[in-house]
């Protein structure tokens, strides 16, 4: 059974402007270690950095977080699977919030947006 669906899509622009003002306060802030070390090995990070972002918003939609996401920025982390597919890791808190549930993600960008689709499914 579906419990919650949530999209987002960023500009790319607007994560490059963060990062120019506000540079690794706003990188930790918002990404995990975890997170910085994948993208920031690629010639251009913020791409896959908006993509990631995109993913927190779009989970905080699925799971009904409202306001709650503000302190739980790096609860949610984008991982590869062992197939080199991203799954969405949570952490602290936020573990309980998808007990026994799946949770699917799709995830692109193009040259100016990125965008993120979270489903979570009760397992029954």
């Amino acid at each position: 059974m579906i419990t919650g669906v949530g999209t987002d899509i960023v500009e790319i622009k607007r994560i490059r402007q963060s990062y120019l003002k506000y540079g690794d306060r706003f990188l930790e802030r918002i990404f995990t270690v975890n997170e910085l070390d994948y993208c920031m090995q690629k010639k251009d990070p913020i791409p896959s950095l908006a993509v990631r972002f995109a993913v927190k918003e779009a989970f905080v939609k699925a799971a009904h977080l409202g306001k709650y996401h503000s302190n739980t920025w790096t609860d949610v982390s984008v991982v590869l699977s062992k197939e080199g597919v991203p799954i969405i890791e949570v952490y602290n808190a936020l573990r309980e919030v998808v007990a026994g549930q799946r949770v699917h993600l799709s995830v692109s960008h193009s040259e100016h947006y990125a965008t993120a689709t979270v489903v979570l499914e009760r397992i029954i």
